[in-house]
């Protein structure tokens, strides 16, 4: 029996053989919260502390019909799926994020 060193270079390898993206990959992200400038700024932070300036390609907004509620669409260059895992840990974890897919 061989003892097999686990790298993290190994675990991103195998995350990467396990998605069914193939990376780089451009990536839309819907991110929904109550209408405000620290649910906006707050999206752009995590977004930023994540993706390179380079690799945000368009930010859409759109407010629901009474104005309570604001869509974030944020498509990306994602470049891994421990990038996109990092992003969504991080925008659920956030309170003001209601929900984000």
């Amino acid at each position: 029996m061989t003892d097999k060193k686990i790298t993290s270079k190994t675990a991103i390898s195998t995350d990467e053989e396990q998605s069914l993206l193939n990376f780089p990959e451009r990536f839309p992200i819907k991110i929904f919260g109550l209408d405000n400038d620290d649910y906006r700024s707050s999206v752009k932070k995590i977004i930023d502390n994540h993706v390179e300036k380079d690799d945000v390609l368009k930010w859409q907004e759109n407010s629901s019909s009474k104005g309570n509620y604001l869509a974030i669409t944020v498509t990306i260059m994602a470049q891994s799926q421990a990038q996109l895992d990092a992003i969504y840990m991080d925008l659920t974890s956030n309170p003001l994020v209601k929900m984000a897919l």
